[in-house]
This record gives structure tokens, sequence and C-alpha cells, in this order.
């Protein structure tokens, strides 16, 4: 095996492992809420990690692959790892006030909506919204020196740490306030997982500065305005469904959807961190002339995307009526778990998709197709979803992501025939 298959390899595999043990641990506090509290207590649940995770993307922003671009194209900037923290913890503190504020505006009953308490479980978990801006920062740090197994490492103590404290509120709290001990554990577990990270990169760094220089910081917003745009349409077309569901439907339907989405998301971390691992190498190639490596690392990536969402299709199908085991009541998510599988190819796919025309500079097209699908994904799930609920949900979900891989494909396609045809006739 060469050194780029085993790079590709090593940090696939560190970050799956991670993602086994993280997903493996949120699985687990899943089980035990929905076991121990039912679809309504699930439901709570939902409420208050959807509506915090919606901010995670804000905090985000693409800012780390404009980041990693730098290391390839300007030495000048491989220095602005700190203003990107500074940017980060600054844009988190803030995005945590704007999140109580727009909660003040939501209504609320005790059947649908946000409730008191569900209320109170996203004040608690705002904080994280911080704190994921700081583990997204020491990610790109890990991403640029293909070290995600120290991100693994990090990931698995922050989970373990959680995982123990949502055992102890799950069984030494009432249902009634048992939702906001499983949600401050959760907040504790991600602290850890904050400062391990930070210990690993003073290690590999040998300090950890935090700046704010506004020329970085402006080219740095400047160059992720565009993917920041596209990741804000895909979240909010990607989340939405959650959104409307708790504006519009009981409670416990939601905890019936959420428990549902909850397992469907399980695969998709496969295509997540196989391109986190290959995107720095697709880089690297774009700034060649030649884009025959190009083709080829999206050919063979194709094909590892399209047996692995194959596989994950059946074995999810034919899973789906474990759900019952949790609780009888959950016979209901099996149909909307099913349904959501049959859109595990088209996920894996457009994640490649999207990421090949990051790397290929490719944004602008992309926060348009994004944004297009948004504005329809939104009416839809407006039209659709209070008469027909969870599953109506189920289908639109599908249906966005088929039409973001057919629009995203195409124009990838288009893009590598014409350069593939101009190396051609200038040869």
């Amino acid at each position: 095996m060469n050194s780029t298959k085993w790079r590709v390899a090593w940090n696939t595999g560190s970050q799956l492992m991670g993602k086994v043990v993280g997903s493996g641990a949120m699985l687990l506090v899943s089980i035990l809420i929905a076991r121990e509290f039912g679809s309504e207590g699930y439901g709570d649940f939902t409420k208050i990690t959807t509506f915090g995770a919606f901010f995670y993307l804000l905090v985000d922003f693409g800012f780390n692959a404009v980041y990693l671009r730098w290391q390839t194209e300007n030495v000048e900037r491989q220095t602005g790892w700190a203003t990107l923290l500074g940017m980060r913890l600054v844009g988190g503190t803030i995005l945590m006030f704007i999140a109580v504020a727009i909660l003040s505006f939501l209504p609320q009953n005790e059947n649908q909506g946000y409730t008191g308490l569900v209320r109170l479980g996203i004040i608690l978990f705002t904080p994280t919204i911080l704190i994921q801006g700081l583990i997204v920062s020491a990610n790109a740090i890990f991403q640029k020196h293909l070290r995600y197994d120290l991100a693994t490492l990090a990931l698995t103590a922050g989970n373990i740490v959680a995982v123990l404290l949502v055992w102890g509120a799950v069984y030494g709290l009432s249902s009634r306030v048992g939702v906001i001990g499983v949600t401050t554990s959760l907040l504790f577990g991600l602290c850890v997982t904050g400062v391990v990270s930070l210990v690993f990169i003073r290690h590999m760094e040998g300090s950890i500065r935090l700046s704010l220089d506004k020329r970085i910081g402006k080219s740095l917003l400047v160059a992720a305005l565009p993917l920041g745009i596209t990741l804000l349409f895909n979240q909010v077309y990607f989340r939405v469904d959650s959104f409307v569901l708790a504006l519009t439907r009981s409670t416990a339907e939601v905890g019936l959807y959420g428990i549902a989405y909850k397992m469907f998301e399980l695969p998709l971390v496969i295509p997540t961190f196989f391109m986190n691992s290959v995107y720095p190498l697709m880089v690297t190639h774009t700034n060649r002339t030649n884009v025959d490596e190009l083709q080829r690392m999206v050919k063979k990536s194709l094909t590892v995307l399209l047996v692995g969402s194959l596989l994950s299709t059946v074995i999810f199908w034919i899973a789906a009526p474990l759900l019952t085991y949790i609780r009888p009541e959950f016979a209901e998510s099996i149909p909307l778990l099913r349904i959501l599988t049959l859109g595990l190819p088209f996920f894996f796919l457009s994640s490649l998709a999207m990421w090949t025309l990051i790397a290929l500079g490719k944004q602008k097209v992309l926060a348009f197709i994004y944004g297009s699908l948004m504005v329809v994904t939104v009416l839809a799930d407006v039209v659709v979803i209070p008469p027909f609920g969870a599953m109506g949900a189920a289908w639109i979900t599908v249906g966005g992501e088929a039409l973001v891989l057919a629009l995203s494909g195409l124009t990838l396609f288009k893009y590598i025939r014409s350069n593939h045809l101009s190396e051609i006739s200038n040869s």
C-alpha cells in the first residue's frame, strides 16, 4: 500500500473508530432516555439537542476548509490558527446569546412546541455552541497533520464521561427533570473533549495562542463566506423538519421521529469522515494542471461510498424492527427509519460531490444549489408536515437529498469533463 492510501486508510480508520465509540455512546444515551422516559421524554430531548445543533454549523462556517487550503497556498497565512480559534470563541459567545433570544419568540404549550422544561434544557445546553467551536478548531490542526487518532482519543474521553453521568441522571432522577440532567451530562462530556483536544494541540504545536488579527480574520471570513452560506443552507434544510414537527405535532411524535433519525444518522458518519481524510489530498491535486489524479481519486471514492451506502441500506432496513426492544411504542418508528434508510446512497454520494466541488473552489455554485433546495424543502415541510407528520418529514428528507446529489453531481461531472477535454486539446 502506497503512502497516500495508507494515510487515507489510517485517518479514516481512526475517525471511524472514534465515531464507533462516539456514536455508540450517543446510541446508548438515546436508548437509555427512550427506554426510561418514553417517546415524550425523548421528544423533549430531541427538541433540546436539535435546537443547539443548528448553531454548531454557524460556529463552524467552513473555516477549517479555508484554513487547510491556506496550508498549501500561502506561507504567510499558515500561522492563522490562533485567529481561527479566536474568531470561533467570540462568534460562539455571540451565538449563545442569539440562541436564547430566539427561544423567547417560540410558542409553547403542554403537548407541543417548546415547553418550560425544554426551554430550560436549551438554555443549559447553549454553552455547547462555544465548546463546539473550540473542538472544531482543534480538528483543523489534527486534520492538517493527518492525526485524527488524537481527535478520536479526545472524543472517546469526553464520551466516557458523558455516558457515566447520563447513566446516573437517567436512573437517579425522575422523568420530569431527567432530561435536564442528561443535557447537563452531555455538556460536561463535551467540555472534557475540548480540554483533551487542547492538551494534544499544545503538545503538537508547542503552545496555544489566541489572536484576533483583523487582516487574517477578514481574509478568512471572506474566503469562507460561500462555503459557510452553503453549510448554513444545508443545515437549515437538514434540520427544519424537526423544527416544524416540534411546532405543529405532539411531543410524542417528535420522539418517534427523533429515535428513527438518530439511528439513521449512525451510518452517515462514514462519508463524513472518509471525506475528511480525502479532502486534504484533493486540495493538493487541484493545484496541478493535470486533473487525471483528481479523477482517479473521485472514481475510487465513488466506488467506496456507493458500496458502503448500499450495505448500510440493507443492514438498517433489516435491523429497523429492533427499535421495539427499546419500548413497544417505538414500533411506529420502524417505517420512518426504513424510509430514511432509502436515502443513504444519496447522502453518501452527495458528500463526495460537495467536498470535491469545494476542493475545486466551486463554493458559489454549491451555495446556489443548497440555497435553492433550502427554499424548496422549507416550503415542503411547512405544507406537508402539519397534516402528514413524521411520515411526510421522512419522505421530504430523502427527496431533498436526491435533488442535492443530482444537481451537485451534474455540476461536478460537467466541470471534470470540460477540464479533461481542455487537457486533450492542449496536449
